[in-house]
């Protein structure tokens, strides 16, 4: 009976009242949205890491805080004792925590001494200023390119550690006319 009188009820509603809210994963609104948003984070004296982002959604209720691309790739430099690591992708997330960042999409890091990683996601732990990566990677020094599947580095990418499937070939060395000649 309560079944047949809720449908009962149901019909005799105009369309507009009965439309049904879709629902929604449960996650929280952010707390606060940011637009062209330059941040810098700092422990005892020192820079950990430095971002630019067209966008930021704060969250402090899920302990986020999301960085999206909208025109520009979002940049941001890593730094340790060893040296920096600066970087571009498509989305961060930082964990207002730990301070960890988990970059995503398109990722391209590079090193002051001219070291160049390639991957889908990087994360950078900050209480041990290591990155990581568990997807597919590519490393560039010189005209030396190695892949592989998954990372731990330094923070300046002098010290690469690549888990599996690793492949190094050494490219034809530029000359000064742009050229390149066999090795």
């Amino acid at each position: 009976m309560v079944l047949i009188a809720g449908i009962l009820s149901l019909l005799g509603t105009p369309p507009a009242a009965r439309a049904v809210e879709p629902t929604r994963p449960n996650v929280a609104a952010p707390g606060m949205t940011l637009q062209q948003v330059h941040m810098i984070e700092t422990r005892d004296g020192a820079k950990l890491w430095e971002i630019r982002a067209d966008q930021v959604e704060v969250n402090e209720q899920d302990g986020v805080t999301v960085l999206t691309r909208v025109t520009k790739p979002i940049e941001i430099a890593f730094y340790s004792s060893q040296g920096r690591a600066a970087c571009v992708a498509n989305r961060a997330t930082l964990d207002l925590k730990t301070k960890d960042v988990r970059l995503e999409g398109g990722v391209i890091a590079r090193s002051d001494q001219g070291m160049e990683l390639k991957t889908e996601q990087l994360r950078w732990i900050a209480a041990s200023r290591r990155l990581q990566s568990d997807q597919p990677v590519t490393i560039t020094r010189g005209t030396l390119v190695s892949r592989g599947q998954g990372l731990e580095a330094e923070t300046d990418l002098e010290r690469v550690r690549i888990f599996q499937n690793i492949t190094s070939q050494v490219g034809p060395i530029p000359t000064a006319a742009g050229r390149s000649r066999p090795r």
